[in-house]
């Protein structure tokens, strides 16, 4: 694998998106409002299987961080190589090797955190009238450990990228990675960039959104998250 030299490095949670449309009884079934996003509950665990079996969904490459990145490499178009992405998905499963595939065949260099334990996250989105709510089962996702960083390949890509980009969901995950790769922005004079992602984030993990803020030169959220920020 030839050595990274690109620009841009994200880090979230890798998820395999499971997409139908779906009506309102299902968004009651599940205690669940468009426009948002959620961890799942126990309670939401069957939504997954009720989704491949009665809806022929589709399945999306995702995570919010990991899209955002693909996106990115998109806009750079001819420009090869200028992007990387780091999170955990399950060891030799079916839906880790489609998002390794899928961000590949995208430009995107990806080097995966891997679970001998826990299968690739997923995330339901339910469709409705043109909207949506997410209902995200992290998995393996959620076993980022900040050693990771420690690998070469890691320490290869924090070094070469400019600017990084994390969404406020890994903050659920890894504090410790994100303020990590926050510090080495600010040391070297890197620009750092999060997202607020969800009202859930701010409500819930307001401490550890603090710890992050301090580092960050651009923050990136919608009316809903910016409302519950202002409080």
């Amino acid at each position: 694998m030839s050595a990274f030299t690109g620009l841009l490095m994200g880090m979230g949670n890798p998820l395999l998106d499971i997409s139908a449309n779906v009506g309102q009884d299902v968004l009651d079934k599940y205690e669940v409002k468009l426009d948002s996003a959620i961890l799942a509950e126990e309670k939401h665990l069957p939504i997954y299987k009720e989704l491949v079996e009665k809806y022929s969904p589709q399945y999306i490459a995702g995570g919010a961080t990991q899209n955002s990145i693909r996106v990115a490499q998109w806009m750079l178009q001819d420009k090869v190589g200028q992007t990387a992405f780091m999170g955990c998905v399950g060891a030799n499963d079916e839906y880790g090797n489609q998002l390794e595939t899928c961000a590949a065949d995208d430009g995107v260099l990806v080097h995966y955190m891997k679970d001998d334990t826990t299968p690739t996250g997923t995330c339901a989105a339910l469709i409705k009238d043109g909207e949506r709510a997410l209902i995200a089962n992290l998995a393996a996702a959620n076993n980022f450990k900040e050693s990771h960083l420690d690998t070469p390949k890691a320490q290869e890509i924090i070094k070469a990228a400019k600017f990084y980009y994390i969404a406020g969901f890994f903050l659920t995950v890894s504090v410790e990675s994100l303020v990590r790769v926050a510090k080495h922005a600010v040391e070297e004079n890197k620009v750092f960039a999060l997202n607020l992602s969800a009202p859930f984030i701010i409500d819930f993990f307001g401490d550890q959104m603090a710890q992050a803020l301090p580092y960050a030169d651009f923050l990136f959220g919608n009316e809903s998250e910016a409302a519950t920020f202002a409080k």
